[in-house]
């Protein structure tokens, strides 16, 4: 199989089929007969995420990732945070990118320190500033396209970097799913996901995902077996569905998104649009180069007026829902410093460029038309 959509429909899929089922069973079974070879880690019980349904999502995952290997966890954060405790421990500095999504920010600025890691920060956009990283600098991290300003970093640059330094490089590639970016092509050692968003697209379960080679897995795998991060077989089920139709539904996402941004980049109401495949974007040679000018399914913008005329257009919207999460079907809009970065301190967010007035759009698969409509009457409406 060579085709991305192809892998998604049929790369995994059991042969002979089960029972002649085209699609795979549920395994609804906890637990599995034991032969009594192994230890603790090895036999097959649904925590230990390697049951059959398991399987069959390691195998299309890590197909479509163009990885050894892959692990799907109960939610995007387990996968964040089992892969980043896998490899630090007491003592140890992570190097973490200065634009992360709220609950990765909280996880690493609040936990991690009271388990011995130190944290310090780089700017991803900035080669220049990085220099030789402190003493103890163990693990890098950062996004493929930042939560929620969609910046794009060099990441050729920055995996040269981190090699040259010993660092073990982790980024989580939710907003460009694989279809856009695989990360283990450039040489990240991980990579993370939340399955709850793109990979599943159709916002009706939590799933997280890490994939990578076969070491580097099998390290996170331990850690989450402790933690009991394992994805139900029924939501297991619903995202090897998700998954068949990725590659259909990143195409058309990002053709409305991109549609999107040019209107808003000109609407009066809007003073700027972050979004990687518009050429006025910062960063949009690195679309170009890592994915193919494709920018994804989300973008945000800055409109004219405070927090309570942001909310009014949120709140206003006839279609799109005023809901976090992104790449389902359907679009959603929120503001993320009452949402995805609620958590983060103002100072910290300010820094970040989540303003009050910052609006993220994750678009679905709906007409063009109809969301330049729906997103022109909210604009509209809120400064009436």
């Amino acid at each position: 199989m060579k085709g991305d959509q192809t892998k998604l429909v049929h790369g995994g899929d059991p042969n002979p089929r089960i029972l002649g089922s085209v699609v795979p069973p549920i395994f609804q079974s906890a637990t599995y007969e034991q032969n009594e070879e192994g230890g603790y880690h090895d036999g097959k019980y649904i925590r230990m995420s390697n049951t059959p349904g398991h399987d069959l999502l390691h195998d299309k995952l890590s197909l479509i990732c163009e990885t050894e290997s892959a692990l799907v966890t109960s939610s995007g954060m387990a996968a964040i945070t089992s892969a980043l405790l896998a490899n630090l421990e007491q003592g140890d500095v992570l190097l973490a990118e200065n634009r992360l999504y709220g609950g990765t920010e909280a996880f690493i600025s609040e936990d991690l320190p009271r388990r011995g890691v130190r944290i310090e920060r780089f700017d991803g956009m900035d080669p220049a500033s990085w220099g030789t990283p402190p003493e103890g600098a163990k693990v890098l991290y950062c996004e493929a396209i930042t939560n929620p300003i969609c910046r794009v970093a060099d990441f050729s640059k920055l995996i040269e970097w981190a090699r040259k330094h010993g660092l073990f490089t982790i980024i989580d590639a939710t907003f460009a799913t694989p279809i856009l970016f695989r990360p283990a092509s450039v040489g990240f050692d991980l990579e993370v996901h939340s399955a709850t968003k793109g990979l599943n697209g159709h916002g009706d379960i939590a799933a997280g995902l890490v994939a990578g080679n076969r070491k580097n897995i099998e390290k996170v795998r331990l850690c989450l077996n402790y933690l009991g991060g394992h994805l139900d077989a029924h939501a297991g089920f619903l995202l090897y569905r998700g998954l068949r139709t990725l590659g259909l539904r990143v195409e058309r996402q990002c053709e409305n998104a991109l549609g999107l941004a040019r209107y808003l980049s000109t609407h009066p109401r809007v003073k700027a649009v972050n979004y990687p495949s518009l050429e006025s974007h910062p960063d949009h040679a690195h679309c170009l180069e890592y994915m193919d000018g494709r920018g994804g399914g989300v973008l945000s913008m800055e409109i004219e007026g405070d927090a309570e005329t942001a909310q009014r257009v949120c709140a206003s919207t006839r279609f799109m829902a005023n809901a976090p999460s992104l790449g389902g079907v359907e679009t959603l809009i929120v503001r993320p410093a009452a949402s995805s970065h609620a958590s983060v301190s103002p100072e910290v967010r300010e820094r970040y460029g989540v303003t009050e007035g910052l609006i993220r759009v994750a678009c679905g698969v709906e007409d063009l038309e109809d969301l330049v409509d729906d997103i022109d009457q909210a604009l509209e409406g809120s400064h009436a």
